[in-house]
């Protein structure tokens, strides 16, 4: 036991202690030294003197949960919670609804935040630190039993990584963890909503790192970094289903503060749930029709797939031709040997790729469903086709092309300052026009519930090429395709890929992936990802 002067002295030594939340601060407090506060808390067992860590020699087990039995689903709700403040209260009894409708398991991460390091003098008045946030550290007693800060293995290809500890006020929270669980996806705790495709070999299951969102109340210093991180503050979190053979399928549910949250089909409140709701709007992966994936197309459109499931009131198609005909890249580029193949297979008439597109967009067409086609580079490159082709080299296109060509004019003639959208004429010249088909001009926007859906994404502020980092500057909400790459960050959303992940040109590992993005009726968003035969489970 430590020598102390005064004993007198420990129970203000320890009051202080509990308040400033450091032996500098009480020592500078009470006008004593720090070894005569480390005394008088060791001497009350409020301070351990010695090292609480040797080091380990093994990497941190990771917990490996069983898969179900066949024909059965496991499912698990992962959500994150913040030291030393509470649960939102409508928030968390809409999560409990989810947790209880699906029989999942509940699984809390926690992250720290030490808003005592902040004093009166570093904030607004009214913003500095309350006495909740001087005490010890502490969890809202609801989460006690569900908190699990260590890693596990969810499925052989996906892993929770609990242990993470990531400020809430990060801008990028998933940076530099590409790397940090090997070949498997992961899923972080935080406040922030994000997803990332990460590359994995071109015909494997693309790698996804996700941030889970949370449970907790906002409670942040009112500093640049605190309020940046308040603006981004999500409730709600991750719902994961596995199946028996490993097979995975994570969705963001993102709760309003009310607690009203969707999921697929269901809406859920604090109350319950109710089932058999449409969505507003589904935002396809890249289309290219030419080299569409049939087993994807399938799920998308085809029984129990997810337009007739979900029945969205719009669908998006972002680049619904894929233009392999006469693909500009590859006349630019003067590839011979591509364009040999594509006459080899049949591949090279344009009017055939267009009408296969009039077909595909007839097909797929619903009566309680309105399909937008957005303008898109592939899309584009039709137009580009006119203005560098020569028909007099290109037998089999040259009557289309000639076509082609005079209504371009034409319309050049009649509305000068108007983009061409030489898709819309092949696809009206097959179909006829309809009123169900909206094909979008460039630049055209087209918001649903405050989110652009006109932005395919290959164009940037000011000329730049387009960019999830770049478009996340414009300060609204976007879903966007054209990278084939689902992502989240900030208020941007980015789709995958419907066509195959093999188009030709992309060569090495890849992070493409069959993935959607549902828009549901109170503008909260999810993105759905398709492998193996299953949209979900």
């Amino acid at each position: 036991m430590p020598k102390v002067m005064d004993k007198k002295l420990t129970p203000k030594v320890v009051e202080a202690y509990h308040r400033f939340g450091t032996i500098m601060g009480t020592a500078r407090a009470l006008g004593i030294n720090r070894s005569t506060v480390r005394n008088h808390l060791v001497y009350a067992g409020e301070y351990d003197s010695r090292p609480m860590f040797a080091g380990r020699v093994a990497s941190m087990e990771v917990k490996t949960r069983k898969l179900p039995k066949r024909g059965q689903v496991k499912r698990y709700f992962l959500t994150s919670a913040q030291n030393n403040t509470l649960v939102a209260p409508k928030v968390w009894d809409t999560m409990m609804s989810i947790v209880d409708h699906y029989d999942a398991e509940l699984m809390v991460g926690t992250f720290t935040y030490n808003k005592a390091s902040y004093g009166k003098k570093s904030t607004k008045r009214g913003g500095a630190p309350t006495s909740s946030d001087k005490e010890d550290l502490w969890y809202d007693a609801e989460l006690e039993k569900h908190i699990v800060d260590e890693p596990v293995r969810l499925s052989p290809t996906l892993e929770w990584r609990g242990e993470m500890n990531i400020l809430p006020t990060a801008v990028r929270p998933l940076s530099d963890l590409e790397k940090y669980t090997g070949e498997r996806s992961g899923i972080f705790p935080h406040a922030k909503l994000a997803m990332a495709s990460v590359a994995s070999g071109k015909y494997e299951p693309t790698k996804f790192n996700y941030t889970t969102g949370t449970v907790t109340k906002r409670n942040y210093i009112q500093k640049k970094a605190g309020l940046k991180a308040d603006f981004h503050h999500v409730y709600g979190g991750l719902i994961v289903e596995v199946d028996s053979e490993g097979d995975w399928f994570v969705r963001q549910i993102n709760i309003n503060s009310s607690g009203l949250a969707y999921d697929l089909d269901k809406c859920f409140t604090p109350d319950g749930c109710t089932e058999g709701h449409s969505i507003e709007t589904v935002t396809w992966g890249d289309i290219h029709t030419a080299a569409i994936d049939p087993h994807i197309a399938n799920l998308c459109w085809g029984e129990n797939g997810v337009m007739d499931t979900l029945k969205p009131k719009y669908q998006l198609m972002h680049d619904i031709l894929d233009m392999r005909a006469r693909n500009s890249h590859t006349a630019k580029r003067k590839l011979c040997h591509d364009r040999f193949a594509a006459y080899v297979l049949g591949h090279d008439s344009v009017e055939v790729e267009v009408s296969d597109v009039a077909d595909l967009l007839s097909n797929v067409s619903r009566p309680w469903c309105k399909t937008i086609v957005v303008d898109s580079n592939h899309n584009d490159m039709m137009t580009e086709w006119l203005r560098i082709g020569d028909y007099k080299t290109d037998p089999i296109n040259a009557i289309y092309f000639l076509e082609a060509q005079l209504h371009a004019y034409k319309s050049i003639r009649d509305n000068p300052t108007t983009p061409l959208n030489m898709l819309k004429w092949g696809v009206e010249r097959a179909l006829g026009e309809r009123d169900d088909i909206q094909f979008l001009l460039q630049d055209e926007s087209f918001t649903v519930l405050n989110i652009e859906h006109g932005m395919h994404g290959h164009l940037g502020p000011n000329g730049a090429r387009g960019s999830e980092t770049n478009l996340a500057k414009l300060g609204r909400k976007v879903n966007r395709g054209h990278s084939h790459s689902a992502g989240i960050l900030d208020g941007i959303y980015t789709a995958g890929l419907t066509g195959q992940n093999d188009q030709g040109y992309n060569k090495g590992p890849s992070s493409w992936s069959a993935s959607h993005i549902l828009t549901y009726p109170n503008g909260k968003r999810a993105i759905i990802t398709m492998i193996n035969n299953k949209w979900h489970l």
